[in-house]
């Protein structure tokens, strides 16, 4: 049998991911999961909205540790106790760094909770509803026909259903003013949640964040278009989960050969484990999750510092350094990059602007 190109593409996604986790070191995998549970925070803010947390998320490398949105604890607590063993290692981590407390409240955890039960049936049917071919029964896209047998089933409860939000017109003195108010997010971030914990996705990979989008709850999709846009979603999410790993292997590599002059008992090596995963930190959160002393905190920040690994800032945050833009490498001048012939020929039309225009005055 033929099988469709975009579910060859899914097949060769899914590969790849399983390919590198198996392969993966202990480092690697553990700085992966991180990494996961940080994913899985942004899909879960563009599942269920922004929230209100102001200034925290002007920078996006810092969202997961930075931000003072309680659902980050609630989420965090959530996957700590229903995660996956590596999800589960890796948020109880996360959770000890941010000292969570807050948890989902009862409308949050029964939307949870049907998710997981739609993903639980349908897994026990194991009936493709939208990728209906039994050829391809023992292949990757039996985890997608499963998947697509739950979709199916929240589809039709209205609390997952997406609203397509409406206009809001004001009437004003001297006419009207229109706006569009968008609709409240259904439940897709709950069933993305839930998706890393159900064993709906292949043993042999690190659970990818963010297999189902939004759109395949809106009411205006057709049948048809589910398959296609189920089957391209899910093979995005596992090419982000083997890039990330890709990623993070030569940070961490990075790392290795910028620490190597430390001894072997240093924790430094530890921290950057945890910076090149989540992006930023404060020095509480890394000495939480080293389990040294405040002064131990500042001796591992400091030592990353030094090695070029991070940047420190105010406020005690030890954010991950680019060393592909080095800060003291003064940027090319434009009339020397590039654009030296586009700014040439500005230079030269605004000349004859002023040119005219001296003329006109006299």
């Amino acid at each position: 049998m033929d099988l469709p190109l975009d579910l060859i593409g899914y097949a060769h996604a899914l590969g790849r991911a399983q390919a590198a986790w198996r392969f993966a070191h202990a480092d690697l995998r553990r700085a992966s999961t991180l990494a996961a549970v940080s994913a899985a925070w942004d899909i879960f803010r563009r599942d269920a909205g922004a929230g209100d947390v102001g200034p925290a998320h002007e920078n996006t490398a810092a969202q997961l540790l930075l931000t003072d949105d309680p659902r980050r604890d609630a989420m965090l607590l959530w996957l700590v106790d229903r995660g996956a063993p590596p999800i589960a290692e890796a948020a109880a981590t996360i959770a000890a760094m941010v000292a969570a407390t807050h948890r989902f409240g009862t409308t949050q955890l029964d939307l949870l909770a049907r998710a997981r039960d739609a993903l639980v049936d349908a897994g026990s049917a194991r009936e493709p509803a939208v990728i209906n071919d039994p050829d391809v029964e023992d292949l990757p896209a039996q985890s997608l026909a499963t998947l697509a047998v739950a979709i199916e089933d929240l589809r039709s409860d209205a609390d997952f259903v997406e609203g397509q939000g409406s206009e809001v017109r004001h009437a004003l003195s001297n006419g009207t003013l229109s706006h569009y108010v968008a609709a409240e997010p259904g439940g897709c971030w709950a069933l993305n949640l839930a998706l890393l914990t159900a064993k709906v996705q292949p043993s042999l990979t690190l659970p990818s964040a963010g297999l189902v989008s939004r759109a395949l709850f809106r009411n205006d999709l057709e049948a048809d278009e589910i398959e296609p846009h189920l089957i391209e979603r899910a093979g995005a999410a596992h090419n982000r989960t083997y890039m990330t790993l890709c990623r993070l292997d030569g940070q961490l590599s990075r790392g290795t050969d910028a620490l190597v002059h430390l001894s072997r008992n240093s924790r430094a090596r530890d921290a950057w484990l945890l910076v090149a995963a989540l992006g930023a930190c404060t020095r509480t959160q890394l000495r939480r999750a080293l389990g040294v002393s405040r002064a131990g905190g500042d001796i591992q920040a400091h030592a990353l510092a030094d090695a070029s690994l991070v940047t420190l800032a105010a406020g005690g945050q030890v954010t991950w350094a680019d060393v592909s833009a080095p800060a003291d490498v003064a940027p090319v001048p434009i009339d020397r990059g590039p654009l030296a012939d586009a700014v040439s020929d500005l230079d030269a039309s605004i000349a004859e602007v002023d040119r005219l225009l001296a003329r006109a005055a006299t």
